[in-house]
C-alpha cells in the first residue's frame, strides 16, 4: 500500500533534454527565488544531486529554522528524467502547490518549501557549460563583481542575527538597487550595464568598514550586512552611499551614464524572530523608495526620522 502511494507521487517526464526555440540544447537547472524578484540558478547534472535545507554544506542553503537541515534533494537521473524528493522533512515539500514525497519535475514547475522560498525548475541554455554539477551558484564570490555571493550573504546573516541577539548586539541591513537597471541595459548595451554593476559595487565598498559584508542580491540589487554599527551610523552609511553614486562619472566608450541608487534600510529589533524577518523587512523598504522614485531611501520611522534630522529630501 505505501509503495502505491509513493509511486503516486511520481510522474515521469519524458521530455527530458529539449531545445529551445533557437535549437540550442537546454540543460535543466533549479532557479532560486527565496521570495525576490531575482534568481540564483543551480545548474543540474547526472553527476551530482542538488541538497536543498538550511546545513550550511547544502547547494541551496536557506538560512531558516522552518527549513530542515537536509529538505530535499533534486536528481537526474541516466535517462535525464530531473527528480525531486523530500527527505523527511518537517514542513514538507510542494511542487505546484501539491505535498509530495518523490516525483519527476516538468519545465516550469514551481517548488515550494514555504510560502517565502520559491524554486523554479527550467531548461536554460547553460552559458557555462563547465558549471553544470559544480556549486558554482553559490560560492561565495560573484563572478561579475568579485564580492560575496547571495547563499554565503544570507547565512552570515543569519549566523549574525543569532549572535547579535545573544550579546544584545546592533546589526543592521542596506540593500541597495540601481535605479533603472534594465533600461541601462537596453539604451547603452550589456558591456554597460555590466560596467555600471562593477563600479556600484565598487564604490559602496569604498565607503563600507573592513568588516562590513557587500553581495549581489539581485540583478540590480546588492545586499550590506553591518555590524555593531547604530541607527544614525546606519543613516550615514547609507546617505554616503547614495551620494558616492550619484556623483560619481560613469562612462563608457566616451558616454556618460547617470546612474542613482535607492536604498531599504532595517535594523535588528525585539519583534524579529529570525533573520528572515528582517532581510523581508528591509526588502519592503527596498520597494518602497523604488516605488517612491530614484534616489530615495526608506526605512523604519526612527531611521526617516534621522534622516530628516540630516535634512536629507531624499526619503521617502
Amino acid at each position: 500500500m505505501d509503495q502505491e502511494n509513493e509511486d503516486k507521487t511520481v510522474r515521469v517526464d519524458d521530455h527530458v533534454s529539449p531545445q529551445l526555440r533557437s535549437g540550442e540544447p537546454a540543460t535543466p537547472c533549479i532557479v532560486n527565488y527565496s521570495g525576490s524578484p531575482g534568481g540564483v540558478v543551480h545548474w543540474l547534472s547526472p553527476d551530482k544531486e542538488l541538497l536543498i535545507g538550511r546545513a550550511q554544506e547544502a547547494d541551496v542553503c536557506i538560512p531558516d529554522r522552518r527549513v530542515s537541515m537536509r529538505h530535499a534533494r533534486v536528481v537526474v537521473s541516466p535517462e535525464g528524467a530531473v527528480l525531486i524528493e523530500d527527505l523527511g522533512s518537517t514542513n514538507g515539500t510542494y511542487v505546484n502547490s501539491e505535498k509530495i514525497v518523490r516525483r519527476a519535475l516538468r519545465d516550469g514547475d514551481e517548488v515550494l518549501l514555504l510560502p517565502d522560498y520559491k524554486l523554479k525548475f527550467r531548461y536554460r541554455v547553460n552559458v557555462k557549460p563547465e558549471a553544470a554539477g559544480k556549486r558554482e551558484a553559490v560560492a561565495t564570490r560573484d563572478p561579475a563583481t568579485g564580492d560575496s555571493a547571495r547563499q554565503d550573504m544570507l547565512m552570515r546573516i543569519d549566523q549574525d542575527f543569532i549572535q547579535a541577539r545573544k550579546q544584545n548586539e546592533d546589526l543592521a541591513l542596506l540593500m541597495v538597487a540601481i535605479d533603472g537597471f534594465a533600461k541601462v541595459g537596453e539604451t547603452h548595451g550589456r558591456d554597460a550595464a555590466a560596467m555600471v554593476l562593477r563600479e556600484v559595487a565598487k564604490l559602496a565598498g569604498a565607503v563600507l568598514r573592513r568588516d562590513d559584508l557587500l553581495s549581489p542580491y539581485d540583478d540590480d540589487t546588492f545586499a550590506i550586512r553591518l555590524r555593531n554599527l547604530n541607527e544614525a551610523g546606519t543613516v550615514v552609511m547609507a546617505q554616503r552611499i547614495r551620494r558616492t553614486v550619484k556623483y560619481h562619472h560613469f562612462n563608457h566608450r566616451g558616454e556618460r551614464i547617470p546612474v542613482t541608487v535607492s536604498l531599504g534600510i532595517g535594523t535588528l529589533t525585539k519583534k524579529m524572530k529570525t533573520a528572515m524577518d528582517l532581510v523581508r523587512e528591509v526588502q519592503n523598504f527596498l520597494d518602497k523608495a523604488k516605488s517612491a522614485g530614484r534616489d530615495t531611501i526608506n526605512g523604519s520611522q526612527s531611521i526617516r526620522a534621522i534622516f530628516r534630522q540630516l535634512g536629507n529630501k531624499h526619503v521617502a
